[in-house]
């Protein structure tokens, strides 16, 4: 079988595309397989189905890779949507979508598992599907085809997605995917291919189907939560990718039930995380990851026992090292100063308050408690401390308005801002009636009306007071007919996907004129549908699975809110009971108290004004590495060191930063043997242990090779920065093929620079080159033009870019002005 190495492979495409960085993965953490049996091992593709810096953020999507791999003769990889640069190079190359960690075709797979979130990553998957050159429609597959799977939260509702999609797991697949998979490589291993694994899969108790389509589904809750540590075997993103933290899961589920969410149902009942599986998962995103900004996850963060408690014995660990906790969704009445406080003494975090509406009686018929007093008197407060800003959350079209809701809204934060005089940032979206929720018989607002209300909005408040932002309701539209959609929906998905719709979920890339044309030529029926109340008897759509919530308890809750009635919260003595609970499946909120009183919080580290060291250093960068920016290179330098056991000084301010300077940055494409790089480290001990321990740390296509350590600054002495001594660069440029242009091109570089045109004020950049095998050694002078740079020079004479023409570039030194302003190596100037 031919693997795909897009290094070499999509060379010239990856210096096309955006953020190459997505597509040649390389990173630290990854797993590796390269002794496996094909024969004997089951091949797993693993997609969250969005570009590579959301699905590199989906918790849902580390948790499998590490479950996965750790299953023996089971191999788990890694493939994200492909953006339309990125899918145009495939398409124009005829090249197959690959995995990041082999480069395997994504047919070359046994199975493919999707892991979807939102409902609008319905046609990244026929992307991934299509470009992984892979029938798009389960009814077209051949028996050598890879079982297409897809589980999450948006799949509960999985006839839209079923034209495309074989099997959907229903639930929680920790505890249950472990077996399923076993029993799919037992089935390959005796010979059995796409069909033996369908079979098998039709008769799995959490597995839905089409073929099946009155078969009735259980949601697989698992109870294992609690007491299990979620390993950190998943790589370390060398870009930035959206959620650019370390994520641990201190409570899955949530005890509010709030009538209009979704995933409360879905996660049902709300478990706690014991305390010291907490503190060893953090401490494994910070020493084995490099993480220094951690979020404990939940839907209610709040609401975990002893929150403040936890923070407070974490914050005390880590206060030498410079790591920040974040505390998302938090409620009013689970927030306190003291605990804001506490997540905010290393970086100060923003204030958010999902209010969703402003009224207290309709705040009662979603079964929520968010005060006017409380909010303001916990922002006055917040000012007296620093704060300056909030953010707040509101839906419109909720069934629990009697009328028009938008000037509630207005007249709730017009009130906010008179009383505490605070920027506010308000976000506002179009309430979606998700299937199995007490609203899912609720219509949805439509986009006209929708718009209406938001400008409405928008209009009345101030731009120069309030910055007002808000959710497509076109999005949301869409999003909504997917959701509460029966069969017919596939084909409109598949409809949009033929004519070009991509990644519906990011506002600069939904097509919103191609989804207008297919919903034009559509059934009027289906958007109907979509806006639709639900009747009391009608049958519904996704009645076929049930996530464990009773229809009973369902409709009581509906009713409740017409009547604006509170439900309790969910508790272990619970007497409300909905259906989740059984004698296997419980609430699980015991007192953590003690357990984090026993917590450890000696800082791992060893830090003293003697250990502060600045040390200057070199490292190479080959292969998927010149694929990365200079800014993604820094952040993995970051981390690199804290996983090597080495706290980098930062500056002071708002938002520390580590203090890594780099003489001379280059830029995409071109490889490095000597990247000069200066940093302060607070705990240094030798050199040769600096350059060992970030050796082991670093991703494929970096090394250190040397380092030594710099005198102290002298206070009132000026700082030269190693940019302002950068002198110039030594290059080799090679070519299998163009050797006699590399060299006819810079044996004119000086004369075109004394010419009368564009380069004629500059002195000349050349000061040397040889021939060397394929390629030519050259000794190139900085020179004071923005931009100006040998890939620039390229271009400018011959009219194509160097990868174009393939030319490859190699800086084999970085040099420093020396005496007399001559070229030296920093490592003898400095």
């Amino acid at each position: 079988m031919i693997h795909i190495r897009p290094e070499n492979d999509l060379w010239d495409s990856l210096l096309r595309v955006a953020k190459p960085g997505r597509y040649v993965g390389g990173e630290f953490g990854i797993v590796s397989h390269k002794n496996e049996d094909d024969a004997k091992t089951l091949f797993i593709a693993l997609s969250f189905p969005d570009l590579y810096e959301i699905g590199m953020s989906n918790h849902a999507v580390k948790i499998l890779y590490s479950l996965l791999n750790s299953l023996p003769h089971v191999v788990c990889e890694r493939v994200f949507a492909p953006a339309p640069d990125f899918e145009e190079e495939l398409r124009t190359k005829n090249m197959p979508l690959y995995s990041l960690e082999s480069g395997r075709p994504l047919s070359r797979f046994d199975v493919i598992c999707f892991s979807v979130g939102y409902e609008l990553c319905a046609t990244n998957i026929l992307t991934i599907l299509d470009r992984g050159h892979i029938s798009i429609l389960s009814k077209d597959r051949s028996l050598d085809d890879p079982v297409i799977m897809a589980g999450g939260p948006a799949v509960t509702n999985p006839l839209p997605f079923s034209l495309f999609i074989d099997y959907f797991f229903i639930g929680e697949a920790e505890g249950r995917i472990e077996a399923l998979c076993t029993a799919l490589r037992e089935i390959k291993c005796s010979g059995g291919k796409r069909r033996s694994f369908i079979e098998y899969l039709a008769g799995e108790p959490n597995v839905w189907s089409k073929e099946k389509p009155d078969k009735v589904v259980k949601k697989h809750t698992w109870m294992g939560f609690s007491e299990t540590l979620i390993t950190s075997t998943f790589p370390v993103p060398n870009i930035k990718v959206v959620q650019d933290h370390g994520v641990t899961e201190i409570m899955r589920g949530c005890p509010n039930n709030c009538r209009f969410c979704h995933a409360s149902i879905y996660y049902r009942p709300f478990r706690f995380k014991k305390p010291p599986v907490i503190s060893s998962e953090i401490e494994d995103l910070i020493l084995k990851c490099g993480y220094r900004n951690i979020t404990l996850s939940s839907l209610s963060t709040g609401d975990y026992s002893h929150i403040d408690l936890l923070i407070r014995n974490l914050s005390e660990r880590y206060k030498h090292a410079g790591i920040s906790f974040a505390l998302p969704s938090l409620r009013i009445n689970t927030l306190s100063l003291s605990l804001l406080e506490d997540i905010s003494s290393v970086r100060k975090s923003g204030l958010t308050f999902a209010v969703e509406t402003p009224d207290s009686s309709w705040q009662s018929g979603l079964n929520k408690d968010v005060s006017m007093e409380k909010t303001i008197a916990l922002l006055l407060e917040a000012q007296k401390r620093g704060w300056r800003a909030a953010k707040f959350y509101f839906m419109i079209g909720l069934p629990v308005y009697e009328h028009d809701e938008s000037d509630a809204i207005i007249e709730f934060l017009k009130v906010i801002k008179f009383k505490t005089n605070m920027a506010l940032t308000i976000n506002i979206s179009t309430f979606i009636p998700k299937p199995h929720t007490p609203f899912q018989w609720a219509p949805q607002l439509g986009e006209e009306e929708a718009l209406k209300r938001i400008y409405h909005i928008k209009r009345s408040l101030p731009g120069k007071k309030f910055k007002v932002t808000y959710h497509s309701p076109f999005a949301s539209f869409i999003e909504g007919i997917i959701s509460r959609g029966s069969y017919e929906v596939g084909s409109l998905i598949i409809d949009a996907y033929k004519k070009g719709a991509r990644l519906d979920a990011w506002d600069e890339y939904i097509r919103k004129d191609i989804w207008r044309e297919v919903l034009n030529e559509s059934n009027p029926d289906i958007i109907n549908d979509s806006l639709r109340a639900r009747k009391d008897d009608e049958k519904l759509p996704w009645e076929g699975i049930h996530l464990g919530v009773s229809h009973t308890y369902l409709r009581k809750e509906w009713e409740k809110s017409v009547k604006k009635e509170l439900t309790e919260i969910c508790s272990s003595s619970c007497c409300d009971q909905c259906g989740a609970c059984n004698k296997t499946i419980k609430v699980e909120d015991f007192d953590t108290k003690n357990e984090i009183i026993n917590l450890d919080t000696h800082s791992p580290f060893v830090t003293s004004e003697t250990l502060h060291k600045r040390i200057l250093y070199s490292f190479k960068k080959s292969g998927k590495a010149a694929f990365l920016s200079h800014l993604n290179c820094m952040l993995i330098f970051e981390r690199t060191f804290l996983r090597a056991g080495y706290l980098l000084r930062f500056t002071k301010g708002f938002n520390p930063k580590p203090i890594l300077e780099f003489a001379s940055p280059l830029s995409l494409g071109l490889g490095s043997h000597d990247e000069i790089v200066s940093c302060e480290i607070d705990n240094f001990d030798s050199v040769e242990n600096v350059i060992q321990k970030i050796n082991r740390q670093l991703p494929p296509g970096f090394e250190v090779t040397r380092a030594k350590v710099l005198p102290p600054y002298i206070e009132g002495t000026k700082k030269t920065s190693l940019a302002g001594q950068f002198w110039g660069s030594d290059f080799f440029l090679e070519s299998e093929h163009n050797i006699e242009k590399i060299i006819h091109i810079f044996s004119q570089i000086n004369n075109v620079c004394d010419e009368e045109n564009e380069f004629h004020e500059f002195t000349p950049v050349l000061d040397s080159f040889f021939m060397l095998g394929k390629g030519i050694c050259i000794r190139w002078k900085q020179i004071e033009k923005k931009g100006f740079n040998i890939q620039h020079f390229i271009r400018k004479l011959t009219g194509q870019m160097f990868y174009e023409q393939g030319i490859t570039i190699t800086r084999l030194n970085s040099l420093a002005k020396g005496k007399e302003n001559q070229p030296e190596h920093y490592f003898d100037v400095m």
